[in-house]
């Protein structure tokens, strides 16, 4: 079974027109199928991917914004008609709330036909990543979007072969100075069932749901998600990833003594830390994101994870991390059945 993880490297201009977006995803596309060895995969994309499709919805002068809160603030001033009828129909004083559910249409729909057509080109089980969202009244059995109202989630898709969703996966636990301030909600609905892929079974962990400790003392809720997907009889490990700090600078939130850089942080207290401690997982797949937008910068190496008797090895790194158009890659791995 081929393990795939994509790192696209994306700036503003990807996400100018839905044809641009589909078009920088069908060229990673290409070179998935050029690695691919066996007839069944799971391939992942970043977290956060989907989420700046939003500009598509947003007013042209958004896109010459400095920082993501001058977005916003143009947002509000120049599409303050909409937004002020979407936050009087979901009673809410949230600008950041009622933009989400403005742009769900727009963002959901390239979103999902994007991945549907992806998923059905390379004959595999697609992880479409991530994007800020409120449930779906519609489901997710095509490419039309209703809010229902309520709050908005950190959403990532799994495709089957077929081009259907085959599960919808909410992220928990929400990043602290990140997304706790984009009002946010944590998913609290259960588990969706593991994806069968030939005789293995897929669950999604988005990015910190993955750790294995919260980053702060001030996380009551925090809770390690591989464990309960381990319990629930998951083999291999989706991490759709978007790491909003320097990779090789001091991790933000160390404490007194600790010394670590992020990346050092990450190895100790991600995925490859949760497969350690759950012998039931086999194999972890980490897909990052590199961006540059606005003020937002992500960065980090992908990766692919295995179990090796007591050990658990990475068989294959994206060589560079960095937010730069030529640290773009694909890592594959295949694994025996």
């Amino acid at each position: 079974m081929d393990l795939v993880a994509v790192q696209p490297y994306v700036e503003l201009a990807d996400y100018l027109a839905e044809e641009r977006f589909a078009a920088h995803l069908d060229r990673l596309a290409d070179r998935v199928e050029a690695l691919r060895r066996s007839p069944e995969a799971v391939v992942v994309f970043p977290e956060d991917i989907g989420t700046f499709l939003a500009l598509l919805a947003a007013p042209p002068e958004v896109r010459s914004a400095s920082t993501l809160d001058h977005a916003f603030g143009l947002i509000g001033r120049r599409a303050w008609a909409p937004l002020l009828a979407t936050m009087a129909r979901l009673r809410t004083r949230s600008l950041r709330r009622a933009f989400f559910h403005w742009a769900a249409p727009t963002v959901y729909g390239a979103w999902y036909r994007t991945f549907a057509r992806i998923a059905r080109r390379l004959d595999a089980v697609v992880v479409a990543g991530s994007a800020l969202l409120p449930d779906n009244a519609f489901g997710y059995t095509s490419d039309r979007f209703q809010s229902r109202g309520g709050p908005v989630y950190n959403l990532s898709l799994t495709f089957g072969p077929d081009g259907r969703v085959r599960a919808v996966t909410k992220k928990r636990n929400l990043v602290p100075t990140q997304e706790d301030v984009l009002d946010l909600a944590p998913g609290t609905a259960p588990l969706p069932d593991p994806v069968p892929v030939g005789s293995l079974r897929l669950g999604t962990a988005i990015c910190y749901d993955a750790f294995v400790r919260p980053h702060t003392d001030r996380e009551p809720g925090f809770t390690p998600l591989v464990p309960l997907l381990a319990a629930r009889g998951v083999d291999v490990v989706a991490q759709p990833a978007a790491n909003p700090w320097p990779w090789e600078e001091p991790w933000v939130f160390a404490g007194p003594g600790d010394h670590r850089r992020r990346r050092e942080q990450w190895e100790e207290e991600s995925l490859p830390a949760a497969m350690r401690a759950e012998p039931r997982i086999r194999a972890g797949i980490t897909a990052h994101l590199l961006a540059r937008l606005f003020d937002v910068r992500f960065e980090g190496p992908s990766a692919i994870y295995v179990r090796d008797g007591d050990h658990v090895r990475a068989v294959a790194v994206a060589p560079r991390a960095d937010a730069h158009p030529e640290a773009e890659t694909v890592v594959a791995y295949t694994l025996p059945l």
